[in-house]
């Protein structure tokens, strides 16, 4: 008879913190659901503060560093304005081009990376990066034979910076 309560005792202190824990748990994820919430319409006001900020920045290069948070936090979209508008304050900016192309490859907008990357090319003809996005753009449009020119002219380029 002891040993009978003794594991009756037992299975209803178990069943109680199966209980305990299951309704725990669901309070906690409650909770934190409530609190990403709350974080999801304070990042509304969050971007529309950068947004702000862009629209106000006359510095192509504190743009590009804008931008740069943005994409580490995979906001793509606001890093190509920030990339977007550094390039035109300062079109002769390699790195904007630079940059802005290759967010336009990250947002699958291969064409107007193309024509980025193109006014990179032309601004500073020897730097491997913009050789290596060409490669990647021309892969997207389909354009093998302008793929493998530019993978030729990155793995002399390669080359040349590598002496």
């Amino acid at each position: 008879m002891k040993d009978s309560e003794f594991y009756l005792v037992r299975a209803i202190i178990i069943i109680a913190a199966l209980v305990i824990g299951f309704f725990g748990s669901r309070l906690i994820g409650a909770l934190y659901f409530n609190k990403l919430m709350a974080a999801d319409s304070s990042l509304g006001e969050f971007q529309k503060q950068y947004q702000e900020k862009i629209n106000l920045e006359t510095d192509p290069y504190e743009l590009a560093k804008l931008g740069m948070i943005f994409l580490r936090i995979d906001d793509n979209e606001t890093a190509l304005l920030c990339f977007d508008k550094a390039a035109k304050l300062d079109a002769n900016w390699r790195d904007g081009w630079v940059w802005k192309g290759y967010t336009e490859i990250k947002l699958n907008q291969p064409k107007p990376a193309l024509e980025s990357l193109k006014t990179a090319e032309k601004i500073d003809p020897i730097y491997p990066l913009t050789y290596q996005l060409l490669v990647i753009a021309y892969e997207q449009t389909g354009d093998t034979q302008s793929a493998q020119f530019a993978q030729e002219k990155l793995v002399y380029l390669s080359k040349s910076y590598q002496k």
